[in-house]
């Protein structure tokens, strides 16, 4: 009889601690943005790497901006072609036609050889016609102090192309640039925009960070990404996504740090697979 009710209790227990798990996996989302599209499985800031995110089921396509010298909203991480292409000098002084010339895809692998810089009217286009509404952007306007700086139009002219595409429901822009984030504010309020942080300049305060650059979302380096940080981001209703993650081990430890207890939270990973199968392995992702 004692042995029956052991058993009776052992299976309760089990029941009730599955039901317990499954019911918080329930209420973790985490976004995944695959950075650069999945800067280590294809090309990074590719229409391949692109696609390749799309067909993984990523939540976000994460990539990067900056201005050809005839005013082109382009795609490429860097202010210089030299790392991801066989080009030289500086994106903001080479014309359009000459980026579109340039090998983006050889560098990675020679199956990719003859993908090239994408503009940022190509990439919304691709979104705008894969069927997928759930589909969204994370489009990092970028400033570098060592380079030659875009234009006084360039917010305006990002704006103007998300507008054109019809996607301004499905487009996040964030920057280490802060006052790139108030110009996009000022054009287009409802617009979501993330204050990014580096763990080479930590914030005492995230949100005090998130309030003075006018944005809606912190999106700091994994280092910064603390419970104490969290939880008082949460607090405030601001989403944190997280960059750039690509150790399972990071991936649990932002999930117990709160990662996930808001809608909007995200990390942002090289390697989008590996997140999907993380999340799906712990039932918060189908």
């Amino acid at each position: 009889m004692q042995e029956h009710l052991r058993r009776l209790l052992a299976l309760a227990l089990a029941v009730w601690t599955m039901s317990t798990v499954a019911g918080a996996a329930q209420n973790v989302t985490v976004d995944v943005h695959a950075h650069r599209g999945g800067a280590r499985l294809a090309p990074e800031n590719t229409l391949a790497a692109f696609r390749n995110g799309m067909a993984m089921g990523v939540d976000v396509l994460e990539l990067d901006l900056h201005v050809s010298q005839d005013g082109e909203v382009v795609v490429i991480h860097d202010a210089t072609l030299e790392r991801t292409t066989n080009g030289r000098g500086f994106v903001r002084q080479t014309p359009l036609a000459e980026l579109r010339r340039l090998d983006a895809g050889a560098w990675f692998h020679a199956r990719f050889a003859g993908e090239r810089i994408p503009t940022l009217r190509e990439v919304l286009e691709v979104v705008r016609v894969s069927g997928d509404d759930h589909l969204r952007l994370n489009i990092e306007t970028k400033y570098d102090a060592q380079a030659p700086p875009p234009p006084p139009e360039f917010e305006e002219r990002v704006v103007q192309l998300i507008r054109e595409a019809g996607l301004g429901g499905r487009v996040i822009i964030q920057s280490f640039y802060y006052p790139s984030l108030s110009r996009l504010k000022a054009l287009a309020p409802a617009l979501p925009t993330a204050a990014l942080r580096s763990a080479r300049d930590p914030a005492p305060d995230p949100v005090a960070v998130v309030r003075a650059a006018q944005a809606d979302i912190y999106s700091p380096s994994s280092q910064l990404a603390t419970r104490e940080a969290v939880d008082a981001l949460h607090r405030a209703g601001i989403p944190v996504v997280v960059w750039t993650v690509n150790n399972p081990v990071e991936m649990e430890r932002l999930l117990g740090v709160g990662i996930g207890a808001l809608r909007g939270d995200g990390i942002i990973t090289d390697y989008p697979d590996r997140l999907i199968q993380f999340l799906r392995a712990r039932g918060v992702r189908r």
